[in-house]
């Protein structure tokens, strides 16, 4: 068991350089870039030490992370206090999230990420790519972390 928790925590850590190194690329002057890292880095651990939770679902977690990011990018453009735009984007998330059966908690944070950024119109659209690319890296390396560890389970189902 020993030797099998260092694989898990080795082949994290290097997901994780891969992650941040992406990050780091992507940054290019933009100061926003890391705030939107943060869900998804609690996904892809939540992802491989969870591996057959529904919401660990690649396709429920990329629709999470659609619908956080529409409603948390786009709302945080909006010259309203921090409090009422966490208040509104929260509530219309949880909402769809239910709804829509793409419940993921960690995307749950992207609007207050978002909010707390405080995004510029011009920024948005380039705010909702990189959360994409971060959620399509991290579903990805989990899969591939979960096959090397041998879970073939994951995923037991795409939706």
């Amino acid at each position: 068991p020993m030797r099998k928790l260092f694989l898990l925590v080795a082949c994290q850590t290097v997901a994780l350089a891969l992650i941040l190194t992406v990050s780091g690329v992507l940054e290019g002057g933009l100061s926003f870039v890391h705030t939107l890292l943060v869900p998804p880095l609690v996904t892809f651990v939540l992802i491989v030490a969870q591996p057959g939770l529904p919401g660990s679902r690649p396709l429920r977690v990329l629709g999470a992370y659609v619908v956080a990011g529409i409603f948390g990018i786009g709302l945080s453009i909006l010259p309203f206090p921090g409090t009422v735009l966490g208040v509104v984007a929260g509530a219309i998330t949880l909402f769809l999230f239910y709804i829509l059966g793409v419940f993921h908690s960690p995307a749950f944070a992207v609007p207050f990420a978002a909010i707390m950024a405080g995004y510029a119109l011009s920024d948005a659209p380039k705010a909702f790519g990189i959360l994409m690319i971060y959620t399509v890296l991290v579903i990805g390396l989990a899969l591939a972390t979960n096959r090397l560890l041998d879970y073939r389970s994951y995923p037991e189902k795409w939706w």
